[in-house]
């Protein structure tokens, strides 16, 4: 069996039998991987407050069949201030889940890595955390192969730049202009700085995207939006929402 050491983030814990942990990293050289610390859940040197959700680690592994075998992990930086503000605490949770249900395991993907971790750390520090998701959305999903090209109008193929207005049909991967609104009630309008700003966040290097910043009344609309859409995608509800929802209603 090989051994590995690398930068992993925290993405589940759950007991398993009757000391151990299962814990699922997403890890920066090897993608997403569930592992087993054994004796976890008694050892008070080994592995003491080191598996808390969304903190970044620094795991030994060895690889077997299945599961990866957890020899040893090292807590690098717990994101306190997220621990300490709720609303915080809901979106990064929220980051967490959607790397833990839509990236598959075991693909590697250095640049999500980068991604997630840029994300809680702008998360713990920036005045607009709904700004922060956002973006960790957008450019996760063009990062996965699921955001559109948001270019044309998907009719008549009319460039981005002649209309201020238009809709995007996120289920059918859909944005039309103004002439062409859908019958179907299932879009959300955007402006052209929208769209632009969509385009920006997929293209700029990671440690820029956190500078862009949505107009304040388009930013629920798009993350109820896009997390409607990727509840569709992974068939069940999102279990971070529950809290995000608890402190902002709305």
């Amino acid at each position: 069996m090989s051994t590995f050491e690398t930068e992993a983030i925290i993405l589940r814990t759950q007991d398993y039998g009757e000391s151990d942990r299962l814990v699922t990293f997403y890890t920066r050289t090897g993608g997403k991987l569930r592992g087993i610390a054994k004796g976890a859940r008694r050892s008070r040197k080994r592995f003491a407050n080191v598996f808390e959700l969304c903190s970044l680690v620094e795991v030994t592994y060895r690889t077997r069949k299945s599961l990866i075998w957890i020899e040893a992990c090292k807590l690098l930086e717990p994101y306190l201030p997220l621990r300490d503000d709720i609303e915080r605490w809901g979106y990064a949770a929220l980051v967490a889940e959607i790397m833990l249900e839509m990236v598959p395991e075991g693909e590697a993907q250095e640049e999500l890595f980068f991604l997630m971790e840029g994300a809680l750390g702008r998360l713990a520090e920036d005045k607009d955390p709904l700004n922060v998701v956002l973006l960790f959305i957008f450019r996760f999903l063009s990062l996965m192969g699921y955001l559109p090209a948001l270019e044309l109008c998907s009719v008549c193929k009319r460039p981005l730049a002649s209309a201020t207005r238009w809709q995007w049909r996120m289920g059918q991967g859909e944005l039309t202009c103004p002439e062409h609104r859908p019958v179907q009630q299932d879009y959300i309008l955007l402006d052209l700085g929208t769209l632009v700003l969509i385009q920006q966040s997929r293209r700029l290097p990671l440690d820029k995207i956190w500078r862009l910043r949505l107009v304040q009344d388009k930013k629920t609309p798009l993350l109820r939006g896009l997390v409607g859409w990727i509840r569709e995608q992974i068939r069940k509800d999102l279990k971070s929402l529950r809290l995000l929802e608890q402190v902002q209603p709305a």
